[in-house]
């Protein structure tokens, strides 16, 4: 879907790159493009930062930092795609950026990082593009920096990959070689609130559908980082990832991480251990425990004691799903986390689609219980557009064919599911999901959410919808390519039983070890 997303938007942006293309072409015809790219850097910075005063309420802090002449490396912290802006917007000075190759191939954007005669450079190593941000920099400019390398929750790397010490990715030590090799101070800078605003979900990759917010934007320009006495010296690989992690710790300390799309504390604690932890794994709609026992070989290994009730209505046969409310299947997961509880143990809940609307409102009502939670699918917000209508249909028809929810269709012919679902018992479930995504804010235990983005009944946009909702410190969110809605048997079932695995562990007391 994303992909599909990105090629909507790429043609819808080709007739305005085209357009580039020709005005691009004939200012360099006429011998002109200093004088162009000087006069259009400042009129789009301007209006940028007329627009972020707006909507943003944008405040800069600190710009005294910034040397007012002279070479100087400007390091930031790298949250979204408006990092860009509200730093050229709010810098005393002009600046000069680093962009990635693959921007070369990117239409209208590729015209608008050479009109701001920054430079593109190759990722593993690209000698002549960092020679010329050397002699740049040799020659009085600004050039600005993202040691991270790219934005925590783009590309392939999970936000769940920062530093907990920094709530930052490990810093890449290209700032600190070319202000070493150009003989330049390093501005630290932490941009806040542009990962709320517009996160990489909503672009580039486009699974978050909604416009750029008005979350207020924070900048602020740290002391320079003098590395003069460091000019001398043999620059060994341990000084600088040294001085390179100092960068990264001031350039943390500018940034309120609490404006984070997912909001942070710095440092991030680590899971609270305990002597005794057990599992209540909760199945989904339709389905018996057959769809969780993929994990239960996994826990006895582990030597994890679980419980996994057969929720109201199910297990038996479609008709007894008849007169049956999310109610009952939240009584029913109560009662066997609580006989959990009366043995001693503190419990991590996976829950499977419909298993995983109870298990966030297990959190909500038991956060004294429960060490974290699991979704699997979580039916937060199904795919079908006519779900809403289930209520009205209802009173019209008893039963309905259950949707498909695999990929492999060898996996598929295993599947004990029902067949048909009773309509009346649907509409609670559709209910019940509205009124838990309205309450995700009381969250407050850890969380891990998994989602398959080929789930043929749940919109993916679901597991995004809690991972930024919940108030959860610690809350990861990771995504599987393959699977269908039953993840914990279609293709890539083994891949989730590792994952849930090692979230459960990062609750256990170290040497715990007990049998179920």
């Amino acid at each position: 879907m994303t992909d599909r997303r990105q090629q909507v938007a790429e043609a819808v942006l080709f007739p305005v790159d085209r357009a580039l293309d020709v005005v691009m072409g004939a200012v360099r015809g006429l011998d002109a493009f200093d004088k162009v790219s000087d006069v259009s850097y400042r009129v789009i910075l301007g209006a940028m930062r007329a627009q972020f005063d707006l909507l943003n309420e944008l405040e800069v802090k600190g710009e005294q930092n910034v040397p007012t002449e002279g070479g100087v490396v400007l390091a930031s912290n790298h949250q979204s795609w408006l990092d860009v802006q509200v730093l050229g917007a709010s810098c005393p000075r002009r600046v000069h950026f680093m962009a990635k190759s693959e921007f070369r191939e990117w239409p209208v954007l590729r015209h608008l990082i050479e009109l701001s005669q920054s430079v593109f450079v190759k990722r593993g190593g690209d000698n002549e593009a960092l020679d010329a941000i050397t002699e740049a920099l040799r020659g009085g400019q600004a050039v600005a920096v993202y040691p991270e390398g790219t934005i925590p929750g783009e590309e392939d790397v999970p936000r769940r990959a920062v530093d907990p010490e920094t709530g930052l990715l490990k810093g890449k030590t290209g700032a600190v070689r070319l202000a070493l090799r150009a003989r330049v101070p390093i501005v630290p800078i932490g941009v806040s609130g542009t990962g709320r605003a517009f996160p990489p979900e909503i672009y580039p990759r486009l699974e978050v559908l909604r416009m750029p917010g008005s979350t207020p934007v924070r900048i602020r320009f740290g002391e320079p980082m003098d590395l003069s006495p460091y000019y001398d010296q043999e620059p060994t690989k341990e000084l600088i990832r040294e001085l390179t992690a100092e960068l990264m710790r001031r350039i943390s300390k500018l940034v309120d991480h609490r404006s984070n799309y997912a909001p942070i504390e710095v440092p991030i604690p680590a899971p609270q251990r305990h002597d005794k932890l057990a599992v209540l794994l909760l199945h989904g709609f339709t389905s018996s425990t057959d769809t969780v026992d993929g994990l239960l070989p996994y826990l006895e290994k582990a030597g994890i004691p679980y419980e996994r009730p057969v929720l109201r209505g199910h297990g038996t046969r479609y008709q007894d799903m008849r007169g049956v409310t999310a109610q009952h299947w939240y009584v029913d997961a109560d009662r066997a986390l609580l006989k959990l509880w009366n043995q001693g143990y503190h419990v991590v809940v996976v829950g499977l689609s419909m298993g995983g609307l109870i298990a966030l409102e297990l959190a909500m009502r038991h956060p004294d219980v429960i060490a974290g939670v699991v979704t699997v699918a979580a039916s937060l917000k199904f795919k079908d557009p006519l779900a809403k209508l289930t209520g009205v249909l209802a009173k019209m028809v008893r039963y309905w064919p259950s949707p498909e929810s695999f990929h492999d269709q060898e996996l598929a012919k295993k599947c004990t599911n029902y067949p048909k679902f009773a309509t009346d018992a649907f509409a609670s479930l559709y209910d019940y999901s509205q009124e838990i995504a309205e309450r995700l804010h009381e969250v407050h235990v850890p969380i891990r959410i998994l989602q398959s983005k080929k789930d043929q009944v749940v919109a993916p946009e679901s597991a995004n919808i809690i991972y930024e909702k919940v108030s959860s410190p610690l809350r990861q969110i990771l995504w599987f390519e393959q699977s269908g809605h039953e993840m914990m048997q279609d293709m890539e079932a083994e891949a989730v039983f590792d994952e849930v695995m090692e979230f459960v562990n990062e609750f256990r007391a170290a040497g715990e070890s007990t049998s179920s």
